[in-house]
């Protein structure tokens, strides 16, 4: 089994059918679903899910049913667990680092704890992780996974 870490970018993407790449988002889906792939997140991954998926209800660009079953398709992913104090210094750090958002750097730490490949939809994140050594995949890049 192959460990990632999804940035929410990637399950937004899923989530809303309006978004680009959206079949590599349902890829990872499935993949996820499947238990070929094993996602581990920091934290704030499912508040900022969440919030993107309230966003979205008001927006309509999608509904309630649809939202829950977004995060119950996230009942898998597993959290780093981190000291608090210290994962945040550590992504202030980074953040400041690499020009990131330190939600957006917090993705990028995790995958480095972990030595996961990262996953994301978002350029400045994925040229960051680049930067400074991490595996990463662009959505829009993302490898067929085998079923075995």
């Amino acid at each position: 089994m192959i460990e990632v870490v999804l940035d929410a970018s990637v399950v937004l993407r899923w989530a809303f059918e309006d978004e680009a790449d959206r079949a590599g988002a349902v890829r990872v889906e499935q993949a996820l679903r499947e238990a070929r792939i094993r996602a581990v997140e920091p934290p704030l991954f499912l508040l900022e899910v969440a919030a993107a998926l309230e966003r979205g209800i008001r927006e309509r660009r999608i509904n309630r049913t649809q939202s829950d079953a977004v995060l119950g398709a996230l009942d898998q992913v597993t959290f780093e667990k981190v000291d608090p104090h210290a994962f945040a210094t550590a992504t202030f750090r980074l953040a400041m680092v690499t020009g990131l958002r330190v939600p957006d750097a917090a993705y990028v730490e995790v995958a480095g704890i972990r030595r996961a490949t990262l996953i994301t939809a978002d350029r400045r994140q994925r040229e960051a992780a680049e930067q400074i050594g991490i595996a990463v995949v662009a959505l829009s890049d993302l490898p067929p996974w085998s079923s075995s």
